[in-house]
Order: C-alpha cells, then sequence, then structure tokens
C-alpha cells in the first residue's frame, strides 16, 4: 500500500517501529573478573567495581576500596567521576559509606577504610536488555580479623537514556549479622554528619553549582532542607554544561531528611543519618533507595525539579 505521495506504508510504519525501539536502547554487560561495564547500544555508562581496586602508586594501600561505581560516563561518554583525587584519597566515583559506625564498642569506618572495607561475596543479578539490572552482596569486613558484621546488598537498575538524561535506580540494603549492636553515625568532627549516598565528580571540572529545590547553593552545606539536590558544571568553554542530581525515595527512613553535603571543591552527598545514631540489633536491617539523574544542561536546563516530580509520582506507595 502507498500513500498518496507513492511511499511503501509499511515500509515508513517499519522505519518508525525501529527509530521507536532504537530509543529505548539496548543494553549490554562485559565482566572482566574485576568490573562490571555496562554499556548502552555500545556506548560506556559505567563501571562497577567489584573486585578490589589497588591505589596508584604513591597511596597508602589502606585505601584499597570495591563496591563503588568509576567511571560514571555522562551521555556523551565522557568520565564524570573521579576515583582517588588528591584531595581526599579515600573519594570513590559514586559509593555509599560511613565514618563513624562501631560493632558494639568497636569502630567501623568504612569510609576512611581505616582497616575495614565493603569486599565481594556473590552475584544476585547481572541482567541486560531494555534495561540494565546489577545486583550484588557484599559483606564488611575486618582486615585483622576476618570478621563480617555488615550484609550489604546492592540493587541497581540503569534506565535508558533520553535526549537529556538517563536514570539509575540504587536499593541499598545494611543488615547486621553480627552478635552486637551496630550503629551508623554521621562525621562528629564539628558534627559535619556526611556520610550516606554519595558522588565525586572529577575536580578538574571546578567551578560547580549547586541547586536544590530552593534554587542555587553558593556555599558549602552541611544540611539542608530539600529533598534532592544537583550538582552541574561547564566542561569547557565551549561544551555545554552537564550535571548529576541525588533524588531521595519517598520510603527513606526520615524522608525528606536534610542531611547533605555540598562542596565546592567538588563533592555530593546525601548524609543519613546525618548526626543522629541509628542502630541496629543484630538480624535487623535497613534499606535506602536513591535515584542519580546524569543529565545534560544545568539544573534548570535539564528539568531537574520536574524529574524529581515525575520521580516521587512514579513510585509512590511502593
Amino acid at each position: 500500500m502507498r500513500d498518496r505521495h507513492g511511499f511503501r506504508l509499511g515500509s515508513i510504519w517499519l522505519c518508525a517501529l525501529f527509530a521507536a525501539l532504537g530509543a529505548y536502547g539496548e543494553f549490554t554487560l562485559d565482566n572482566d573478573g574485576m568490573s562490571l561495564r555496562v554499556f548502552e547500544n555500545g556506548n560506556p555508562v559505567l563501571v562497577y567495581n567489584y573486585g578490589i581496586v589497588t591505589p596508584p602508586e604513591g597511596i597508602d594501600a589502606k585505601y584499597r576500596r570495591s563496591s563503588y561505581i568509576h567511571p560514571l560516563y555522562d551521555l556523551d561518554g565522557v568520565v564524570m567521576s573521579q576515583d582517588f583525587p588528591d584531595d581526599h584519597y579515600h573519594h570513590r566515583g559514586v559509593f555509599w559509606t560511613w565514618p563513624n559506625c562501631t560493632v558494639g564498642e568497636r569502630p567501623m569506618d568504612v569510609w576512611l577504610l581505616d582497616g575495614v572495607r565493603p569486599v565481594f561475596d556473590t552475584w544476585l543479578a547481572r541482567e541486560a536488555g531494555s534495561t540494565a539490572h546489577i545486583a550484588v552482596q557484599n559483606l564488611w569486613r575486618f582486615d585483622d580479623d576476618g570478621s563480617t558484621p555488615i550484609r550489604e546488598t546492592v540493587d541497581l537498575v540503569v534506565n535508558p537514556a533520553s535526549e537529556t538524561s538517563r536514570a539509575l535506580d540504587f536499593t541499598l540494603r545494611f543488615e547486621n549479622i553480627s552478635g552486637a549492636p551496630v550503629t551508623f553515625l554521621g562525621s562528629p568532627v564539628d558534627k559535619k554528619g556526611y556520610g550516606g549516598f554519595c558522588f565525586r565528580p572529577d575536580k578538574v571540572y571546578k567551578p560547580f553549582t549547586f541547586t536544590t529545590i530552593q534554587g542555587v547553593c553558593a556555599e558549602d552545606a552541611l544540611a539542608f532542607e530539600t529533598p534532592w539536590a544537583d550538582v552541574s558544571w561547564q566542561p569547557t568553554v565551549d561544551s555545554p554544561a552537564r550535571g548529576v542530581a541525588i533524588f531521595q525515595h519517598p520510603s527513606d527512613p526520615g524522608y525528606p531528611h536534610k542531611g547533605w553535603i555540598f562542596r565546592h571543591y567538588a563533592f555530593l552527598g546525601a548524609s543519613w543519618p546525618h548526626n543522629d545514631p541509628f542502630t541496629l540489633q543484630p538480624g535487623q536491617s535497613f534499606e535506602l533507595k536513591y535515584r542519580l539523574l546524569v543529565h545534560r544542561g544545568t539544573a534548570e536546563e535539564a528539568d531537574v525539579a520536574k524529574e524529581f516530580d515525575a520521580y516521587t509520582a512514579s513510585v509512590s506507595g511502593k
């Protein structure tokens, strides 16, 4: 069948179908035995490091780490994150840790990797298609005696990119498998409270702009009344801006919790439980959910506020 211009309508329909399917993308995974790489239509999206990553030469071996994302790529395949930055060796791409944990009376600082660190235990999911789904079980292990007081479960869904953004949905679960109470707490130094779900952009992209539900935050902050926050930058004078936002999930404890860390040297974090200790008795667990939105443009240009409203509407009741 042809239209009045002589084109085959079936061919037009097929082209439209293929174009629509292409817009949703196709994910693939590549596992090298240390890291799991995620691609969409052959383009790099992120690398989840599950094997132990050793520091570059000249950096103390105590900073070896695993269970984090680096590199995180923007929609054009450019690396956004930084690992082992010379101003804070413990910062690592996209990560989730606390500096002031205890097992009974024993300190457990997985933020600074001070004698304890998450280590890989087993895969729970490695699926790729119209989305990518990664799930892994880790254990927090002390270096000296090998004890493992916390079982960590990381569940990540990578959604297909649109023209302007890509959403990564994290579910993080922490279970006390020790025989003593485990307490989570942010940094006690000057009651900064930092510790939780964090993103370290590469500092070469300075200056950074931090945006919240209340607008731009021009100063560093260690607490802020906002359910989402965004950091954006312009890589070069000739390139458009890009950024990353963190959305709190409505089911998170204390939502919307006010613990945030905005550092213009290059750091965005959702800090929970901030300055209020949270204790798990043996056998208890808690769960945190966040959406990480990678986007083109500034927060305003990417309409991050609208993206957050759509996100909360889509997960309400879940």
